[in-house]
């Protein structure tokens, strides 16, 4: 559930205010040179007004063959590049301004985000941080460079920088947002909606804060009021797959199963083929004693995703509580192990059925894996000891009816 919003935006703001510190030249008295430098940036202007960027690169072309140290028109075309999606051009033009003009603001910042759509993090933070230096005041600088921490999972880095970000603008709600996911990574629940709440005061139609608030509440067990902003997001979104899914885990966390049940089946409506809507209606069928519709749908979601162990075990459990078919239960187990052997647990329901079918000896090789992945299972222990008990009472019976 979680979203990061890198903000990319600003560029067409940084190109604007660049705009305006070359017009003033226009003032002032200008060699042939710079007239026409000042012809050909108009015109560019003119072209990326009307999103004519291959236009508008030619016209920068031009200015660099008449003023080949014309840090502006480098950045320019950079910003032109960062727009038609040619990430790492503008990065080179970024570059090359900078080596012209190396403490002019916004360079860093704007090669920092052509970077970003490089996945080049590293380098991201190298160039937020320089930009940084510049304008220990450049509240994007922070909230990007946040952001990138969070992707390299630096989320106490990430804290502090929404942090400052917050003492230098107390409105922003991207920087409460952001540090809500980092806290929330971090495990700080409590911390993740406190902000989450700043967030919906400042926006109270933040769809995706609500979404994220109420995974966090799940997580705290407070599932009233996951329910409650499941339910919101519901009522903006009426085909909101992952929100119904959400809702449906929360009301199974209050024992609401009936509510569950409707929600999973809302899901699988909209989407037949989501197979974690089919197990955990299951899951909610079960516990409310409808086993056949839960062994119906753990097949389901089994036919959708036949790779899964969990969905071989749980069918392969519930079918051995009730004493169905264990020649089927001991197949599903059977796909469980095959696919995840790591697991105690299925190892023990397997033995559970060989000791109904009185398979002792099977049994005891299952029960002494079990152990073996889990010395402290008391269960398989007792088991273990039940059958070992059981396989030598079988051995007196048969010596004593020789």
């Amino acid at each position: 559930m979680k979203k990061i919003k890198l903000i990319s935006a600003i560029l067409t703001v940084l190109m604007l205010s660049e705009m305006f510190s070359v017009s003033s030249l226009c003032s002032a008295k200008m060699t042939k040179k710079q007239k026409k430098e000042i012809l050909y940036i108009n015109m560019a202007d003119d072209f990326l007004k009307e999103n004519q960027y291959d236009n508008a690169i030619e016209c920068y072309n031009k200015i660099i063959e008449i003023n080949p140290n014309s840090s502006e028109a480098y950045s320019k075309r950079g910003n032109v590049r960062y727009l038609q999606g040619k990430y790492q051009d503008a990065v080179s033009d970024y570059t090359k301004a900078l080596e012209i003009t190396p403490g002019k603001t916004n360079l860093y910042y704007n090669r920092g985000l052509a970077r970003t759509k490089l996945k080049e993090y590293d380098e991201v933070l190298e160039d937020f941080t320089k930009e940084l230096e510049i304008n220990s005041e450049n509240t994007h600088a922070y909230l990007n460079r946040g952001m990138t921490e969070i992707l390299l999972k630096k989320y106490d880095e990430a804290i502090e920088d929404f942090t400052k970000l917050i003492s230098l603008d107390s409105e922003n709600e991207m920087a409460y947002y952001n540090r809500a996911i980092a806290k929330r990574n971090q495990g700080d629940y409590q911390g993740a909606i406190e902000d989450y709440n700043i967030v919906l005061d400042l926006n109270p139609s933040n769809i995706d804060a609500y979404i994220n608030r109420g995974g966090a509440e799940y997580y705290l067990k407070d599932y009233k009021s996951a329910i409650r902003d499941y339910s919101k997001v519901i009522e903006t979104q009426k085909a909101s797959k992952k929100s119904y899914f959400n809702r449906g885990l929360a009301y199974f966390g209050a024992e609401k199963y009936e509510e569950a049940i409707e929600d999973f089946t809302k899901v699988i409506m909209l989407s037949p083929k989501n197979d974690s809507a089919y197990y955990n209606r299951g899951l909610a069928e079960e516990k409310l004693g409808n086993n056949v519709s839960a062994i119906d749908d753990y097949a389901k979601a089994i036919e959708l995703k036949p790779e899964d162990a969990q969905y071989y075990y749980t069918k392969g459990a519930l079918i051995s509580r009730i004493d169905g078919d264990l020649e089927q239960a001991i197949s599903d187990l059977n796909y469980a192990i095959k696919l995840d052997g790591n697991d105690s647990e299925k190892y023990l329901t397997r033995a559970i059925i060989f000791c109904k079918q009185k398979n002792y000896l099977i049994a005891l090789d299952d029960l002494n894996i079990a152990i073996k992945l889990d010395p402290e299972n008391s269960t398989a222990k007792e088991l273990r000891s039940y059958a070992i008990k059981s396989l030598a009472d079988v051995d007196d019976q048969i010596k004593g009816n020789k």
